[in-house]
């Protein structure tokens, strides 16, 4: 008895040794559960609305999954994001460019979603032509019709919106290049910016989507533009052919729930959630 009671300690030192080495593993397993249930997801502010809606209705069977939605990166803070391994999923209104795609990035296009004139909903108009949007980018139409004055919201001449609205016409991308000569006009350098403030600026007018009006709620209406309605209808047949092309971004290795929230998008509920936000889906 008396060799044996030195022994005691000896013992009591390995089951705390073997009880803390479980303990690091379960948390260790614990630690990499919770990063295998949880993806970042950013990017362009236009799409963001409708990615929580799908990231919603993907939670009704995958309850367990948390989708983190970051607030408006844009689009190429989006593609950066990923190819640094800050965001799980980007969403983006343009493609990765090679040097994007050399890094890592992989691009999907998955919906469109009609490109719009908007302006607040107590403005009194219902739509433009062409025209009349080229004059009020030139700066020669500074008043609404009832001689109320005009507020132009415009984006960074590298910005999505503006590089499309520079392809509706050659004159329209002139009267672009000289309202971004123009001061005193209201700069707007993301969606949310930009839509806060076609909602607040009495007689604005600027740019916007159907899937942002949409999603968010915003008191902001869409114009028609030569007296077509940028509708999914319309887009569809061909009508409104003013639209943004949306794209999901992923890493060269993207984990196993990114990869199935973006099957979830082009599944026929993806699909479902993203005509009632104001977006077609892209055949795949």
């Amino acid at each position: 008895m008396n060799q044996a009671a030195p022994l005691a300690p000896y013992f009591f030192r390995q089951i705390h040794a073997a009880c803390t080495a479980i303990i690091v593993v379960a948390c260790a397993l614990a630690m990499t559960s919770a990063q295998a249930s949880a993806i970042k997801i950013g990017g362009t502010g236009t799409a963001l609305g409708s990615i929580k809606l799908l990231a919603q209705e993907f939670n009704r069977s995958r309850p367990e999954a948390q989708l983190i939605i970051t607030p408006s990166l844009g689009s190429t803070g989006a593609i950066r994001a990923v190819i640094a391994g800050a965001i799980d999923i980007g969403v983006s209104a343009r493609p990765a460019s090679a040097e994007e795609t050399r890094q890592g990035a992989s691009t999907l296009a998955y919906a469109r979603t009609p490109f719009v004139i908007a302006t607040g909903v107590k403005t009194r108009i219902s739509g433009l032509t062409l025209g009349e949007l080229i004059a009020i980018y030139s700066g020669t139409q500074t008043h609404w019709p009832d001689g109320s004055p005009l507020r132009l919201v415009i984006r960074p001449d590298a910005d999505a919106d503006t590089i499309l609205m520079r392809t509706f016409a050659p004159d329209m991308s002139h009267a672009i290049s000289m309202a971004l000569a123009r001061k005193g006009l209201r700069l707007a350098d993301t969606d949310q910016d930009n839509i806060d403030a076609l909602e607040k600026l009495p007689g604005s007018l600027g740019t916007s989507t159907l899937t942002q009006i949409v999603t968010e709620g915003r008191a902001v209406k869409a114009l028609t533009l030569n007296g077509v309605t940028g509708t999914l209808a319309n887009l569809l047949n061909g009508q409104y052919p003013y639209f943004k092309t949306l794209h999901l971004v992923t890493g060269s290795k993207p984990s196993p729930l990114a990869r199935d929230f973006v099957a979830f998008i082009q599944s026929a509920a993806g699909q479902a959630v993203l005509a009632r936000s104001g977006n077609l889906a892209m055949p795949q």
